[in-house]
Order: C-alpha cells, then structure tokens, then sequence
C-alpha cells in the first residue's frame, strides 16, 4: 500500500527538521559559552591585577556633558563593560543599582559600552542607572582592556592599578570584585560586607 503525503507537509516536516538543528547548535553553543565562564575562561580575559589602567575618553550616555575622561588615578573605581543586548549586563546594572546606596561616596562606577545610543536608550536597565553610562571606541574593552566578555569588571585604586577584575554577573559577583581590594578603606568594607 502506497501513502503519498502532500507537498506542503514534506516541505513543513524537513523545514522544521532543520529549523530545530539549527536551535540544538545555538543551545550547545550558549552551553559552551557558559561552561568556558565556569570553568575560568574569563580568567584570561582583561589586564592583571597589579597593571596600571589605560585612561580613556567617552561619550556620556546618561549625563550632561557633550565628552568625557576616565582617569583611572581619581579615586577608588569600579569600570564595567557592558553591553546592552546582553541578559547578564542587564542583570548587573540592576545588582548594580542596589548597591548605589552604599557605593555612590565610596566607589565610582563607569559603565562603559560600545553599543549605538539607540540601542542603549531602548534598554531600561542602561537607561535608569544611577551610574554613569559611557559610550566608548570598541577598542577601549578589546585592546586597551583587553576584554570581549561582558559584563567584565575592573577595581582600580586611587593610584591607577587594578585590584580586581571578573566577569560581574550580579549581585555577589559584583560584591567578590569589590572584596578582593586589599588596601580598602574602611568605608569600602562596610559597603560590600
């Protein structure tokens, strides 16, 4: 006995078949991202702990002035890279946001991207921060930081030299980042604890 199927249903059935491998690829591929962040990847990301920090120049995204200077000797600071599409940067910015608080005259925080304004303004996270949103050149993360994981986080002292750095996911990422100062002032230390 001889079945024929319809065109249109070959044609769904083969369509589907290849619209869920293209999936399966996407999740191993999300799976292989993820598994390298956990397994220390992100460890040979960015400068070493020690390095003095690259100053830079940006564009703020949520202030007033028409361009801006990072100068990494000011004071105790916290630089994340972020990226706007991204779920995690999101999340940050909002563990970020709770902690404003206790960091905003103890810590200074840039958020430093180098996502279109358009795309930044449309993200609520980036757009209600507390903290200062700054549009960067893509070679500000990749060859002055030397980071293309985001977000990535960086603890510099008043004198310029990072402290910390990591992958600043959330909350207690932020707050390990923040520990690992070893000459903290005291103010600091209560922030974070």
């Amino acid at each position: 006995m001889n079945v024929t199927l319809p065109l249109w249903l070959v044609v769904t059935q083969w369509t589907l078949l290849f619209a869920l491998g293209f999936l399966i690829i996407i999740m191993y591929r999300q799976v292989a991202f993820l598994q390298r962040l956990r397994d220390g990847g992100s460890e040979r990301e960015g400068l070493p702990i020690g390095e003095k920090a690259p100053a830079f120049d940006y564009l703020p995204v949520n202030g007033r002035s028409s361009s801006d200077h990072f100068d990494p000797r000011e004071s105790w600071s916290l630089l994340v890279f972020a990226d706007p599409t991204c779920v995690s940067c999101q999340d940050a910015l909002l563990a970020l946001e709770q902690l404003a608080p206790k960091l905003r005259h103890t810590v200074r925080v840039l958020v430093a991207t180098s996502a279109d304004p358009a795309l930044i303004g449309a993200v609520d996270a980036f757009r209600t921060t507390p903290f200062s949103v700054g549009r960067v050149s893509s070679e500000v993360p990749t060859r002055l930081y030397h980071t293309s994981v985001t977000p990535f986080g960086y603890v510099i002292d008043p004198e310029g030299k990072i402290r910390a750095r990591g992958v600043a996911a959330d909350d207690s990422s932020i707050r390990k980042l923040l520990r690992q100062i070893d000459r903290t002032p005291v103010n600091v230390v209560s922030a974070v604890s």
